[in-house]
């Protein structure tokens, strides 16, 4: 990986001299290259390689958050160019991924304390975007958001589930009957893989899909899943929704505990939507399903003025 040398050195990011650097390639949709001063545990820079549209777009997404939230995103560096392809660069933050540290969460007080660490570091990111001129909008219509997700969601998976036709018809009456409530651009998958998390402070990385919606509730859903008190059986996370830090942030957000669930029905729709298709998520896909047939089945024994839902 000599190139990624010499597009720093060319960037003047790196003195030509310097030979310590050491990098890192993780694949995904697109590498990622991560480059270690000598001695360092954590990278100096991250690079991504810009291949299409949307890696520019998100290029851009993540330059106007940091102007909002500043070092709660990893600071950009500038898009170079060398041997005839672009690269974003940015600045590593201190910390470690994850898949790095959840052996040491050995004890119950140390999840307790990692998680209402996660949870206040998605309040003050949600706090920081919330009044972007950019993203400004009005107050939005719960059952509306939820019908339009449902609509991605046939038109991805073109087969008809009767339960879940009519749990979603219920919703909406159910949800057009409520106020409505403020719109929040939603990070799009605030999960422990997309956060660095070091000693003091908890940076949010990966914004490709930021203002996936405005729908309230969405980040803290896709949160509250990959949390280590979220048991990873579909029966169990299909009753989230009964979590204390759900139910309060709910009462926070001015959300009724009613509506908490239609929300939650909302965000396995969006996910099962066009979110989730392909290979690269087809594990995690099929799993929201059986989460979205257990949500069903619960729901399916509750009778709401004779109707099943």
């Amino acid at each position: 990986m000599l190139f990624i040398k010499r597009l720093l050195s060319a960037a003047g990011l790196v003195n030509d001299q310097q030979v310590d650097h050491s990098i890192a390639c993780i694949s995904t949709t697109r590498p990622i290259y991560l480059v270690f001063g000598h001695g360092s545990d954590y990278p100096a820079y991250v690079i991504r390689k810009m291949n299409d549209n949307h890696a520019f777009h998100t290029h851009r997404v993540h330059n106007h958050l940091y102007q909002l939230a500043g070092n709660q995103v990893p600071e950009p560096i500038g898009v170079y160019e060398y041997a005839g392809e672009k690269y974003d660069v940015q600045r590593g933050v201190k910390g470690a991924p994850w898949f790095q540290i959840k052996s040491k969460i050995r004890t119950e007080d140390a999840r307790v304390s990692l998680e209402k660490r996660l949870w206040q570091t998605l309040t003050d990111f949600h706090y920081a975007i919330a009044g972007d001129g950019a993203h400004k909008t009005s107050d939005l219509q719960p059952h509306e958001e939820l019908r339009q997700a449902y609509s991605e969601y046939k038109n991805t998976e073109q087969t008809v589930n009767v339960e879940l036709e009519k749990a979603v018809k219920f919703a909406i009456s159910n949800l057009s009957q409520m106020p409505g409530c403020s719109a929040i651009p939603q990070h799009g998958d605030f999960c422990l893989n997309n956060l660095i998390i070091d000693t003091n402070h908890i940076t949010v990385i990966d914004f490709e899909d930021f203002f996936i919606t405005t729908m309230p509730m969405y980040d803290h859903f896709t949160l509250a899943l990959s949390l280590p008190s979220c048991e990873p059986e579909p029966a169990s996370a299909a009753k989230i929704c009964n979590q204390d830090s759900i139910i309060n942030m709910a009462g926070i957000l001015g959300i009724s505990r009613t509506a908490i669930k239609w929300h939650f029905l909302h965000h396995l729709l969006l996910r099962l939507g066009p979110w989730s298709v392909g290979d690269k998520r087809k594990p995690y896909r099929t799993w929201l399903i059986q989460v979205l047939e257990c949500f069903l089945a619960d729901e399916g024994n509750v009778s709401v003025n004779g109707h099943l839902f």
